[in-house]
């Protein structure tokens, strides 16, 4: 049984990654990042930014439904506590850190921050000051995490003239 939800979790990965893939090298992902670089920019290009905008909501709510549904049948329970603040803090982290806008980067950030916690298991008093420490020290030496997009690269390391 344990086994069954392993490979729905990972079908559900995959399922992901593919319809990601697939949406940020069409039409609607070209608008979606024209939207989030220059919203007047991208209006004035004729991109109708209320139905992407609205798109991306039902596709984030889909995603949202689908690791939902595999969570509270997993758990067989979900309820408040298990969406605390730590809870959304932590996958803002495993973005940051992986590299936002790269889905490598961020499967590469989650498992190095799920990873760590593991590892620091007997500094359990000080696991979040060295959680805290690793973010300061993410946005300082590599702001563009650990397995950047290559736009996003190339946006926070323009080259010298």
């Amino acid at each position: 049984n344990e086994f069954f939800f392993l490979y729905l979790i990972l079908l559900g990965i995959v399922l992901v990654i593919f319809l990601t893939i697939r949406l940020q090298n069409s039409r609607v992902g070209r608008a979606w990042m024209a939207m989030r670089d220059d919203e007047d920019v991208a209006k004035a290009t004729g991109i109708h930014t209320l139905r992407y905008k609205l798109m991306a909501f039902a596709v984030g709510a889909a995603f949202a439904g689908l690791s939902g549904v595999i969570f509270a049948s997993r758990n067989r329970f979900t309820g408040p506590e298990d969406f605390a603040l730590l809870v959304s803090i932590n996958v803002l982290c495993l973005v940051i850190v992986g590299g936002m806008g790269s889905i490598p980067g961020v499967v590469v950030g989650a498992l190095a921050l799920k990873g760590l916690p593991e590892a620091l298991r007997q500094l359990q008093d000080y696991r979040m000051l060295v959680f805290g420490t690793l973010l300061v020290v993410m946005m300082i030496l590599r702001p563009e995490g650990l397995w950047p997009s290559k736009r996003r690269k190339t946006e926070l390391h323009e080259p010298d003239q």
